[in-house]
């Protein structure tokens, strides 16, 4: 409380006590992450991602490809300059597999727990996103960042604030701004679209379809959950697997992120209590096939293991990026693994090209509306 204008992470003192912590453990030959001067899983190629955007955005359009999970990543150093690799150094501890490494996060979160609203204070949340602007019948594409940023009250059933607006940070992945001006003079202008700035105001967090939509969240029961929704939803891992599983986004459009995409649109939400962030991560680690992707992996400048899995059609891969040593939830990015020549929005798109990312950060501020600095 007395520092309040600080983020709330703990991760350098986190970080030098799970190399203690491991250290000990691997004198005691406990299954834990182990060092090891190479990565024991290799991601080959760029990320990339699957999704694109077409020039003519339509706030409905929006909203329903959110609604459906349509994310992906860009991963970067800096909101200026987003790459389309890692640029993180090597860790000296790597996770030999996904149970260890989101085992080792809900550790942690069971130690520190999630920094408690204070009476009359605001949860600030953050909000990242790359989109990809491209059509294939368009001499450019570009990935453009905009910023949501959520007020959460003490009183979870009081009025949160939200806004959002595009930040003019753009990745030029073909062409350039000159190139663009020129196209746009030559069809008379208003061919691109920018995403549209907005406020909104909602109790308990309920805000539209349209406004989630620009979160990077479902309006749904686990994009925009209320107080009663998470303190309703089971603590036991495998329950809440299984919750997770016989949702009907996952049964009956199996080709999107499944689990892991439910699981990511609670995190997102910057608002799970600690032992429900703590069942969702030990959950998330029940589901098939999910892998560690990349040991390092960066994301809005900060890193951890990423984790993914790729739906059944190939096209694309969807990853989480987890801080194992602060039970952090640092974002989510998609991977386009093979191109489609059949959809305008990512034809030309090479496999490989990261096309959409979203990252997450949370501080507590004394009003509304307040920004802390830095953001």
């Amino acid at each position: 409380m007395l520092r309040a204008e600080d983020l709330t992470d703990q991760r350098p003192l986190a970080a030098a006590n799970n190399v203690l912590l491991n250290a000990v453990r691997s004198i005691e030959e406990e299954d834990t992450p182990v060092p090891g001067p190479t990565p024991l899983t290799e991601v080959r190629g760029k990320p990339a991602s699957p999704l694109g955007r077409r020039w003519w955005i339509s706030a409905a359009a929006a909203a329903a490809v959110i609604a459906v999970g349509a994310t992906a990543a860009i991963t970067g150093t800096d909101h200026g300059e987003p790459s389309a690799q890692s640029s993180a150094a090597a860790p000296g501890v790597k996770f030999v597999s996904v149970q260890q490494a989101l085992n080792a996060a809900a550790d942690k979160i069971q130690v520190a727990g999630e920094t408690p609203i204070p009476a009359g204070k605001f949860r600030y949340i953050a909000t990242r996103t790359w989109i990809l602007s491209n059509d294939s019948r368009v001499p450019v594409a570009f990935s453009g960042e905009r910023l949501a940023q959520t007020w959460q009250p003490s009183d979870f059933d009081g009025e949160w604030l939200l806004k959002t607006a595009p930040t003019g940070n753009r990745k030029w992945l073909i062409g350039n701004e000159q190139i663009l001006e020129t196209f746009k003079k030559a069809q008379g202008g208003g061919l691109v679209a920018e995403w549209p700035s907005g406020e909104w105001r909602a109790t308990s967090g309920k805000f539209s379809g349209l406004a989630m939509s620009f979160v990077g969240r479902s309006a749904d029961k686990w994009g925009t959950p209320t107080k009663q929704r998470l303190d309703g939803l089971p603590r036991d891992p495998q329950k809440l697997y299984d919750l997770m599983a016989a949702d009907f986004s996952v049964v009956n459009k199996p080709k999107l992120g499944g689990v892991l995409d439910v699981a990511t649109q609670l995190l997102k939400t910057g608002t799970l209590p600690a032992d429900l962030k703590e069942s969702l991560y030990r959950a998330v680690a029940k589901i098939p096939d999910l892998k560690v992707t990349e040991q390092v992996a960066n994301l809005d400048g900060r890193t951890g293991v990423a984790l993914g899995v790729d739906p059944v059609d190939g096209t694309f891969r969807m990853e989480i990026i987890v801080d194992p040593a602060t039970g952090e939830f640092i974002g989510q990015r998609m991977t386009r693994l093979k191109p489609d020549e059949n959809d305008i929005t990512t034809a030309g798109i090479k496999p490989g090209t990261v096309t959409y990312s979203s990252s997450v950060q949370t501080t507590i501020v004394d009003k509304q509306g307040a920004v802390p600095p830095g953001n």
